[in-house]
C-alpha cells in the first residue's frame, strides 16, 4: 500500500477554510497514484490558509535505495526556490540603507562597470545603461542562464560568492537590460554577492541569523549537516523502465558556494512559513511595502517565456491572469518553482499558501496538485 498521511476536517464539515473537503481528498489520492503509477518515487503537500493547516500530506518514497518512506518533515533540494529568500536578503539591506534597488550593480561589482551586448549579426556592442539591481530581481538584467566563464559545478562548488563575482564581465550580456525577461540565475547570484558586500557579513550567515532563525526555519541550509543526512529526499526519476539518480552527494563535501539562485535544503512546514510571512506582510523581517513591491508586477508588458501569464516582482513570478495558465492559479498569486519540481506559491487575497515537494523531472504531479487545490476552493 502507498503510505499516506492526511490531516482533514471531519466530513461532516463539507468544507475546511473555504476549500471542499471532498476535492481536497481527491488532490491527496491522486498524488498517491500517481506513486503507483510510477510517476514519481514520492511527494509531499502542504496548504495552509489564514494560518491554518488545511492539508498536509506525504506520499510515496523519500529514497529507493535504500527504500525509505516519504515523510512530512523530508528534506529537499528546493533549487531555484531560493531565489526569492534571496531577494528578501536584498530587501533587509535596502531597508536598512545599505543599498538602492536602482543602484548601479557595478558599485558593488566592478566587473558589471563595461558589459557588451550581443547583436543580430553575431557582433557585441557596448550596453545602452547599466545594470541596476532592480534588474537583476526581475530577471531583466539581460544576463544569460549560463554561469559566467563557463563554470562547471565541481569548479563552482570550490569557489567563494566573492571568487565567482569575479567572473563576471567575461560574457556578453544577451539583451540590453530593462528590456527583455531572460531567467538568470547568474543575475541573483550577484544580488547574493552584494548582500555580503553591503552586510560585510557571508551571505548563508547573514540569512541564517536575518530569516531563518527569526522564522524559525531550523530545516533550512545551504549546507547540510551530517543529522540531515537520513531526511534528505533522493532525486530520482523512471527512464526505460528504470529508476535512476542523480549520481551526487547531497552533503556537497567541501563545498563553499552558498548558491544565492538555488542552494538551498529545505522541508515544506519550512517554506510555509516563509510564505506565510510574506503573505501576511513580512512579519518580523521585511515592512509591508517591501512585500508588496516584491510580490506585485514589475515588468510591465514584458512577456517572460514569450508568454503573458507570469511576470515578476522583486524575486518572486508573479501570475498576471488565468488566460492559459494551466493550474488555475489566480491573478496575483505569486511564488516560484524549483528545478527539481518543488513549488511555492500564496494567494494574498485569500491568505492561502501552498507547498508541494518532489525530486524528480516530471512535472506532472506539481502541476496536477496546484490544479486540484485551486478547484477545492469555494471560499470566501
Amino acid at each position: 500500500m502507498i503510505p499516506a498521511v492526511l490531516l482533514l476536517a471531519s466530513s461532516q464539515n463539507p468544507t475546511v477554510q473555504g476549500f471542499q473537503v471532498y476535492r481536497l481528498e481527491s488532490a491527496t489520492s491522486r498524488m498517491s497514484q500517481f506513486v503507483r503509477d510510477q510517476e514519481v518515487a514520492g511527494v509531499v503537500g502542504l496548504v495552509q490558509r489564514n494560518g491554518i493547516e488545511v492539508s498536509f500530506t506525504a506520499h510515496g518514497y523519500a529514497s529507493l535505495d535504500p527504500k525509505k518512506l516519504m515523510k512530512k518533515d523530508s528534506i529537499f533540494q528546493i533549487m531555484s526556490m531560493t531565489k526569492p529568500v534571496t531577494a528578501v536578503a536584498v530587501m533587509i539591506c535596502a531597508e536598512r540603507g545599505l543599498l538602492n534597488l536602482d543602484d548601479p550593480v557595478s558599485r558593488y561589482l566592478p566587473s558589471f562597470g563595461k558589459l557588451n551586448v550581443k547583436q543580430v549579426d553575431g557582433t557585441t556592442k557596448p550596453a545602452n545603461r547599466a545594470i541596476t539591481i532592480r534588474h537583476l530581481l526581475t530577471h531583466t538584467s539581460g544576463l544569460s542562464s549560463s554561469d559566467p566563464g563557463g563554470l562547471d559545478d565541481d569548479t563552482k562548488s570550490k569557489m567563494t560568492l566573492a571568487d565567482y563575482a569575479s567572473r563576471y564581465g567575461s560574457d556578453s550580456l544577451e539583451s540590453e537590460p530593462g528590456t527583455q525577461i531572460r531567467y538568470s540565475g547568474p543575475g541573483i547570484t550577484a544580488a547574493g554577492r552584494i548582500v555580503e558586500i553591503v552586510s560585510k557579513r557571508k551571505f548563508d550567515d547573514f540569512l541564517q541569523a536575518e530569516v531563518f532563525e527569526r522564522l524559525k526555519m531550523s530545516d533550512t541550509v545551504f549546507f547540510a549537516p551530517e543529522s540531515f543526512r537520513s531526511r534528505i529526499a533522493q532525486m530520482t526519476w523512471l527512464e526505460e523502465g528504470k529508476w535512476r539518480s542523480i549520481d551526487v552527494d547531497p552533503m556537497r563535501p567541501g563545498s563553499k558556494f552558498a548558491n544565492p539562485a538555488g542552494g538551498l535544503y529545505s522541508t515544506a512546514s519550512d517554506m510555509a512559513k516563509f510564505m506565510t510571512c510574506i503573505v501576511n506582510g513580512g512579519a518580523n523581517i521585511l515592512s509591508k511595502r517591501s512585500v508588496h513591491a516584491m510580490t506585485t508586477l514589475q515588468t510591465g508588458d514584458l512577456l517572460s517565456d514569450g508568454n503573458d501569464i507570469q511576470g515578476y516582482g522583486l524575486g518572486f513570478s508573479v501570475i498576471r491572469h488565468t488566460a492559459g495558465s494551466p493550474t488555475l492559479r489566480p491573478a496575483g498569486s505569486f511564488g516560484h518553482t524549483g528545478a527539481f519540481n518543488t513549488e511555492m506559491w500564496a494567494d494574498p487575497k485569500t491568505k492561502t499558501v501552498v507547498v508541494f515537494m518532489s525530486q524528480t523531472w516530471n512535472e506532472r504531479p506539481r502541476k496536477t496538485f496546484t490544479t486540484m487545490i485551486n478547484a477545492a476552493f469555494v471560499g470566501p
